[in-house]
């Protein structure tokens, strides 16, 4: 079996144990390095437990083994690129269906070649589906098809395989134990350290990219009418923190008919200086002069211009559009760009630029959402999903030109990013952007653009009421103190004001400074907080049929358990305590295991929820809302978020609660001691277990309060 050794550290936790250990997993923070240091300086449960994790989100990790031969007088935890019939008592495998190899298979039964037409989701859909199917190989590099493997190749037997450094063929092997038994030869995949690490290469090569026609054709992001209200927009986008495209933000825009480049050249004086990009040498922004810019937009050398408007010459742009919609009056930094007093400019840019001009991978600075409006030409979106960091998307510089430009970075990895695949099957978007369409892009989502031909567009960051705890970080860690103060007491409601106070950089109790995100155990050894714990709610309570509760659901499509909770009625228990229930609006769930039910508690005031309204066209959203009172006929009253608007007589199951992670002196409604009694108390720390050290406000004091026991408030 292909492994690595990890570095030695004590597991005395397993020195007792049996020669069977039963590895139970959980959710928990992992750190992408931890195989290539020391777990920690004494044994602890959790090492074991990040291991697991790490490897379920690594795509080329099929397992991991204390020792390989079944011992553990070694105390060595080992990784493995395939498991096969190698497994012993103490292996854990990997809860992925397939574990990649970076090569190709040179040798095996084939079942069949599908030379196009199948992305790599309907490749594995295939593979399972087929009785004999053990794994399929397929060549990278296409420029037709983007978001498709092509001529893959599926086998019903394993017996030759070649690594390769580079990235030109991919390999997916079955971790079905069953399937793969005396079908895959194991010693043909070896464990590659650098695979671990980084599965996909970032070798920048290539120049060709696709036409427009072929990028048009593997657009999926999503698109909707700029006619949607700023409320709506941050329900739907800006909270979930989905891109989309809005269609229509321009139509009353001067920019229409006023930005052409015949009309852009005169505009402005020869003399005045734009941050921009000239001629093939580089890919650094300088200053140029407007009149060199002039000239590159009348003649063919390349050219890019990417500037804020902040001086008055360029400023002038301003009179031909305005924020669409959607975004306009949501800018939680404008107030410090109106007085001046934002870190770089006011973050309103100008850009265009001709063909092959664009930006590599990047996320947006200071923790800022983003519009961008083209107006002519047309540009080709990359949207990585949640959790890809910038780095697992660059160029490598030992496989890449000494001067990789944005154009070899399309050609070689941004061709490619649909047919890659990332932690807990998550793919990559491409749009096609055409005159008229205004995307958006919010904070954390890793994104690129490359300009298909001469392009015009305008572009503003902002700063996100959906944001609001990393925008307020950002200010409050910026070193002038001027900044916070004015956002905290020009720009925030109330409530927000409330919600900042409680968070790890509230200036006026720790000084603006970030607190340590770690939790100290007994041994004094630093672990990581998880936050995410799936602890068993009210473990010594038994529901039963009748019983009205509060249960979560799974979401098929998502392949998990969604952090929400509704009001529901137990209608079957079975012998497993496995509960079915009928939610409050008469859905029926079947098949909820029992750390997905607890008890139902009744609204109280100050609580954080969401509740069901309808917009001015009827249509359901779920508001975030704080319950400003519990009245007698089973409903409430609540205080919207958004902006502070009181709304009367939402009925008990048209709310719902998710679960908050607590910070240290948040201020909440607690359980005292299993009672049913609720009092207001602060959480004054997080203990490993995943329950609180909470002090009420008369000075009573718990140290170990079930996360389940307690309410987040506002009010």
């Amino acid at each position: 079996m292909p492994i690595r050794k990890s570095k030695h550290f004590g597991f005395g936790l397993f020195v007792a144990a049996s020669a069977a250990v039963t590895f139970a997993t959980t959710a928990s923070c992992f750190d992408p390095d931890i195989y290539d240091r020391v777990f920690t300086s004494k044994p602890r449960e959790e090492d074991l437990l990040l291991a697991i994790e790490s490897c379920d989100n690594s795509m080329a990790c099929a397992g991991i083994s204390l020792d390989h031969n079944g011992t553990i007088q070694s105390n060595m935890i080992y990784e493995h690129s395939y498991i096969g019939p190698h497994a012993t008592p103490k292996t854990q495998e990997t809860t992925k269906p397939y574990t990649f190899h970076r090569g190709r298979i040179t040798r095996g039964d084939i079942i069949s070649v599908v030379e196009t037409g199948i992305d790599l989701k309907g490749a594995k859909k295939y593979c399972g589906g087929h009785p004999d199917c053990v794994a399929f190989s397929y060549p990278l590099w296409s420029l037709t098809g983007i978001n498709y493997l092509p001529n893959v190749t599926f086998v019903s037997s394993l017996e030759e395989f070649v690594p390769m450094e580079s990235d030109e063929y991919r390999t997916y092997v079955s971790n079905d134990l069953h399937r793969i038994a005396d079908r895959v030869n194991g010693d043909a995949l070896p464990f590659i350290e650098s695979v671990l690490n980084r599965p996909y290469r970032g070798c920048c090569s290539k120049t060709a990219v696709p036409t427009m026609a072929e990028i048009e054709a593997a657009d999926n992001m999503p698109r909707i009418s700029c006619n949607i209200s700023r409320e709506e927009f941050v329900l739907k986008y800006e909270i979930p923190r989905k891109a989309v495209m809005l269609v229509g933000c321009d139509e009353d825009w001067p920019a229409r008919t006023e930005w052409t480049y015949e009309k852009l050249a005169p505009r402005f004086s020869n003399e005045s200086q734009w941050r921009s990009r000239l001629g093939t040498i580089n890919e650094e922004y300088s200053t140029n002069a407007w009149e060199d810019l002039a000239n590159a937009m009348r003649g063919s050398e390349p050219f890019y211009v990417f500037d804020q408007l902040d001086d008055e010459e360029s400023k002038s742009i301003e009179d031909d559009f305005i924020d669409p919609v959607p975004m306009r009056g949501g800018n939680l930094y404008a107030e410090m760009n109106r007085r001046g007093l934002f870190w770089d400019g006011p973050l309103r840019w100008f850009c265009m630029g001709k063909f092959g001009s664009g930006t590599k991978s990047h996320v947006d600075p200071y923790s800022s959402d983003a519009w961008n409006t083209l107006v002519r030409g047309h540009k080709w979106w990359i949207i990585y999903p949640e959790g890809v960091e910038v780095e697992e998307t660059t160029c490598e510089q030992g496989c890449s030109e000494d001067h990789t430009f944005v154009k070899q970075w399309y050609g070689s990895i941004g061709v490619n990013a649909a047919r890659t695949e990332y932690p807990n099957d998550k793919y990559a978007y491409h749009a096609l952007q055409k005159p008229g369409e205004t995307i958006y892009v919010p904070d954390i989502l890793v994104h690129s653009v490359f300009n298909m031909d001469d392009t015009i567009a305008v572009t503003r960051n902002y700063g996100s009421v959906a944001n609001l705890d990393k925008v307020w970080k950002e200010v409050c860690t910026s070193g002038d103190e001027r900044r916070w103060k004015i956002m905290y007491n020009l720009v925030l409601n109330k409530e927000q004001r409330r919600r900042v106070r409680k968070t790890q950089y509230w200036p006026f109790e720790e000084g603006c400074k970030e607190l340590a995100e770690i939790a100290i155990g007994k041994d004094g050894v630093t672990m990581p907080l998880d936050e995410s714990r799936d602890v068993l709610h009210n473990p010594d309570w038994n529901p039963k049929v009748g019983d009205i509760v509060e249960a979560s659901y799974y979401v098929a499509d998502r392949d998990e358990w969604v952090n929400e909770w509704y009001k529901a009625t137990i209608s079957k228990v079975d012998a497993h305590g496995i509960c079915y229930v009928i939610f409050a609006d008469g859905e029926r769930s079947d098949g909820i295991p029992r750390n997905r039910i607890r008890k139902y508690v009744k609204p109280e005031e100050g609580e954080i929820v969401r509740a069901k309204m309808y917009n001015d066209n009827g249509e359901e959203l779920w508001m975030l809302v704080s319950i400003s009172q519990v009245r007698d006929d089973s409903t409430v009253n609540v205080m919207t978020h958004i902006d502070e608007t009181l709304v009367e007589g939402i009925p008990f199951e048209s709310i719902y609660r998710f679960d908050w992670s607590y910070a240290k002196n948040s201020l909440v409604t607690a359980m005292w001691n299993e009672s049913g009694e609720w009092f207001k108390a602060f959480v004054r720390n997080m203990n490993e277990d995943g329950t609180y050290e909470v002090e009420f406000v008369d000075g009573d004091f718990l140290r170990s309060v079930p996360k389940e026991d307690i309410r987040f408030r506002w009010a």
